[in-house]
């Protein structure tokens, strides 16, 4: 039997003219399962991941990043540590920064 696993991950940004970067203002993500595999396995009843669903969903973006930094690599656009120290940094980053989880809705 063959399934996946979609992740689907939005980053909203704000940008002020005359600024140089965009400010952070939310991130969106939730986990698509196949149609052949039990959605209640890996998703609650509100369709959010349950524990099993979010350790696939971490799962499905280390995968991408993976392929990325290779895809990066092979191009030339990035060598590959440099690649990942920076991705280890985005994400000492992310966790020293202030959050607030709720629940959200794609548009």
């Amino acid at each position: 039997m063959e399934f996946s696993f979609e992740a689907k991950v939005v980053l909203k940004l704000e940008h002020k003219k005359g600024m140089s970067t965009s400010k952070h203002v939310a991130t969106d993500f939730n986990l698509e399962v196949s149609k052949n595999l039990s959605k209640s396995q890996y998703l609650d009843s509100e369709d959010l991941p349950n524990s099993a669903g979010s350790k696939v969903l971490s799962n499905v973006l280390i995968q991408g990043l993976v392929g990325n930094i290779h895809m990066a690599h092979e191009k030339g656009f990035r060598d590959s540590a440099e690649h990942l120290r920076w991705i280890i940094s985005e994400l000492e980053r992310g966790f020293v920064a202030v959050t607030n989880v709720e629940s959200s809705t794609f548009k």
